[in-house]
């Protein structure tokens, strides 16, 4: 009986020392929290035209353009129902434009049909008067624009031009 005492000692004493290993190397990298002083008590040294003191830690976070709302959305052809285009605020960082995409049903070409960001997509921006589309392809990103003049947009219609066609397109806000 002596024996399984203390082989049970030791087990427990292994058990603890385990735990115990398991503990120091899980808090090993922590550091203790340090205290941050109330904004009022941090002293400042120079402050510059912008406001920021110049001691001061400051985090500035990269602002993303925002899309036109106006333009943003799923949008219906009112010649050819069977024609969609959606305009997105998701932004391409690299060509630093928004994405869209069409396609026209009554090609047979589906919204499901579309590989994402391949044909039928494209990248969009509104300056001005204009809206410029660069069309992508499946195989190679070789962007194709489409330079349009908008004529007319409002929370639920927009029609624009090419400049060689003076027949507008006109689309509805689905």
């Amino acid at each position: 009986m002596k024996g399984n005492k203390a082989i049970w000692v030791v087990l427990l004493l292994v058990a603890v020392a385990a735990a115990g290993a398991v503990t120091w190397y899980m808090l090993r990298d922590e550091q203790p929290a340090q205290e941050q002083p109330e904004q009022d008590e941090v002293e400042t040294g120079v402050t510059t035209s912008d406001g920021f003191s110049t001691d001061a830690v400051i985090y500035m976070e990269d602002e993303m353009p925002e899309a036109d709302p106006m333009i943003v959305g799923k949008w219906q052809s009112s010649d050819n129902p069977q024609w969609y285009k959606v305009y997105y605020d998701d932004y391409d960082e690299d060509e630093q434009l928004f994405w869209g995409k069409e396609w026209d049903e009554s090609e047979d070409v589906l919204e499901e049909d579309l590989k994402y960001h391949g044909n039928g997509w494209f990248r969009w921006e509104k300056k001005g008067t204009e809206l410029c589309e660069y069309a992508t392809m499946d195989y190679r990103d070789v962007p194709i624009a489409k330079i349009y003049e908008i004529t007319y947009l409002d929370s639920t219609t927009i029609a624009y031009h090419e400049k060689s066609r003076r027949q507008p397109y006109r689309f509805t806000r689905k």
